[in-house]
């Protein structure tokens, strides 16, 4: 892919991002959280704070001829480096229905998803999950096209 077209297509893409969750909100979080008005709120706030931020990338990234992005976003390569282990992984953040674990691509609804989500380069994360708290550090954010 030319380095010059990605960036094109990281901005479409965040665009498309804004579209989706303007006019399939409501639908997206009947689906998602069906009978749960507790965390349907929740991430109905959290996806508030999801449009915010790409708004802001958008606003920051124009004209950049870069795919790096400062923050996690829907459509992000993440390398994580868990601190207690030592060890660096990449993952690729992305909507449920795209999901492929051995891929390395998980939803954004995930537990591990929704805490990497909008969180910077470089800051420690205490990632909550099931076989106890992880450390780590998002080491690099690059944005992939799908």
């Amino acid at each position: 892919m030319n380095r010059n077209t990605l960036p094109n297509s990281m901005h479409r893409r965040l665009v498309e991002q804004l579209v989706f969750f303007d006019e399939q909100r409501i639908p997206f979080l009947d689906l998602h959280f069906a009978g749960k008005h507790n965390e349907r709120q929740k991430a109905n706030q959290w996806l508030d704070q999801y449009v915010s931020t790409v708004e802001s990338l958008l606003k920051d990234t124009s004209g950049s001829d870069t795919s790096t992005l400062p923050k996690v976003v829907i459509g992000s390569e993440v390398t994580l480096h868990y601190v207690d282990e030592g060890l660096d992984e990449s993952l690729t953040i992305c909507f449920p229905e795209q999901t492929d674990p051995d891929l390395g691509r998980i939803s954004f609804l995930s537990p591990m998803g929704r805490q990497l989500l909008m969180n910077p380069v470089n800051e420690p994360i205490r990632l909550e999950m099931p076989m106890g708290a992880q450390e780590v550090v998002v080491r690099s954010i690059r944005f992939v096209d799908w």
